[in-house]
């Protein structure tokens, strides 16, 4: 056998081992991932009681809340005193000056110290905020008497207080009340979550019909469209074409960003925000904008968030050996505290000027009828509970819950889900858990179960 035989004949050994070897290693990766993909978890989430430690998520759901709260105040005071052009200085722990000698002190500011007592010159702070008088200082002082922490001071402000040469005994102030004069009240019908809203600042009195000649240009958007203006008295007033005749000094338009139709439609969004700036430059008023981020972002969020807490619990009470006598379900119900409403439904009220707090109906959605219920039998009905109509959600639950379990007996029917499952009392329990998540979801945002911004969005 020659060499080039034998050289051939390893070589291809070499080959087949390779080919062979690596057909073993990518044989081995995919069992490794298949054995990794399909491991059998430990827990069996559908035959396991359903638990869901709602403390530690309204804990959880406050703290996030409380954080972007306080980062937002912080951004606030910055631009306050940004504005002011004022910067505030660390109490000092014996001031030798009280409120009122300090604001005389800032009113002397740009002038030069005598150099036997080695006082600082220091610039006048804002000079159209300083005081002429002593009795103007005292009255500044009473007004000022609460300053404002250095904890809320950005990094880059508190970096660069050493670098500051001002008397120690010196402290310029920012009031709450200040803070608060910069922060507009809004009308208490308005949610700061859930409206879009505009303030305008005019420099003379606004009157309703000047009001109403501006709105009544609107007509496209004037039906979503809330106008608030601010009496003499600080009392807000929703202005329409039958509002009489007033002066008002302060306006706020407002236009809802969702509801359970979804988020509302940049069109209109971007044509309500351009009716509003002009209607500043046509009263010669500016136009301060509340919130921040762009508007058609919170509108979509603010949809996700109706989208996930917008739940509806229904449970159905269905005939089982002997039929529902229409005559017998209507006197249960109406000693149950329920009233026939003209849309056809039974409606549990907490008291007769409140929203109901659950409905029952015929799960066929026929309505039920004085005649009607005296003449037929039901195969079934249905109780329904919307979660973010009523304020202690659980609490309606529960009694829903037993009326129609007392129903369920006195009637020989059984209780079902939508499933047509029977309602037991751990099926029950797990949609008390729900409840509670639902119920602290809305918490942290902001929007109270049951009220009347909750009742507007989820109308």
């Amino acid at each position: 056998m020659s060499d080039l035989q034998i050289l051939l004949i390893i070589t291809g050994a070499f080959i087949i081992a390779g080919v062979v070897v690596y057909n073993w290693m990518q044989e081995r990766k995919l069992r490794n991932k298949v054995t990794n993909d399909f491991i059998v978890p430990q827990k069996d989430v559908l035959t396991e009681d359903f638990y869901i430690d709602t403390d530690a998520y309204v804990e959880k759901e406050l703290a996030e809340v409380a954080d972007k709260v306080r980062a937002h105040e912080k951004n606030k005071l910055t631009d306050a005193i940004e504005k002011e052009g004022r910067f505030d200085k660390l109490r000092s722990t014996e001031p030798s000056l009280n409120m009122a000698e300090q604001a005389v002190a800032t009113n002397d500011f740009s002038a030069e110290a005598d150099a036997d007592t080695e006082t600082v010159k220091v610039k006048a702070i804002n000079s159209e905020h300083t005081i002429n008088s002593a009795n103007q200082a005292q009255a500044s002082a009473s007004e000022h008497a609460s300053l404002v922490s250095a904890d809320y001071l950005p990094a880059s402000i508190d970096n660069q207080k050493a670098s500051f040469n001002v008397a120690p005994n010196i402290i310029t102030a920012i009031s709450q009340e200040d803070l608060q004069n910069q922060q507009p009240q809004l009308p208490p019908n308005l949610h700061p979550q859930i409206d879009l809203t505009a303030v305008l600042y005019a420099n003379k009195k606004i009157s309703t019909s000047a009001l109403n000649t501006l709105a009544s240009a609107l007509e496209d958007i004037k039906q979503v469209m809330m106008t608030h203006a601010l009496d003499a008295d600080d009392k807000w007033h929703v202005v329409t074409e039958a509002t009489p005749e007033n002066l008002y000094k302060q306006v706020a338009c407002s236009i809802q960003l969702a509801d359970r139709g979804g988020p509302i439609n940049r069109h209109l969004l971007n044509k309500f925000q351009f009716a509003v700036e002009n209607m500043g430059s046509e009263m010669n008023a500016h136009v301060e904008w509340q919130g921040s981020g762009d508007a058609m972002q919170r509108a979509q969020e603010l949809d996700q968030f109706c989208i996930e807490v917008d739940q509806l619990i229904s449970v159905h009470l269905v005939q089982g050996e002997n039929p529902i006598h229409g005559t017998k379900f209507r006197g249960m119900a109406e000693a149950s505290g329920m009233t026939l409403n003209e849309d056809g439904k039974f409606y549990c009220y907490a008291s007769s000027n409140d929203a109901p707090l659950f409905s029952v109906m015929d799960s066929n959605n026929q309505a039920f009828t004085a005649d009607g219920l005296r003449s037929n039998v039901l195969k079934s009905v249905t109780f329904q509970l919307e979660i973010p109509k009523v304020s202690s959600c659980e609490q309606v639950f529960n009694q829903m819950i037993l009326m129609a379990q007392k129903m369920a007996n006195s009637l020989n029917a059984s209780l079902v889900d939508d499933n047509q499952k029977p309602l037991g009392d751990l099926q029950i329990e797990k949609i008390r858990q729900q409840l509670r998540v639902i119920h602290a979801t809305m918490v942290a945002r902001g929007i109270m179960p049951g009220s009347p911004s909750s009742m507007r969005l989820f109308n």
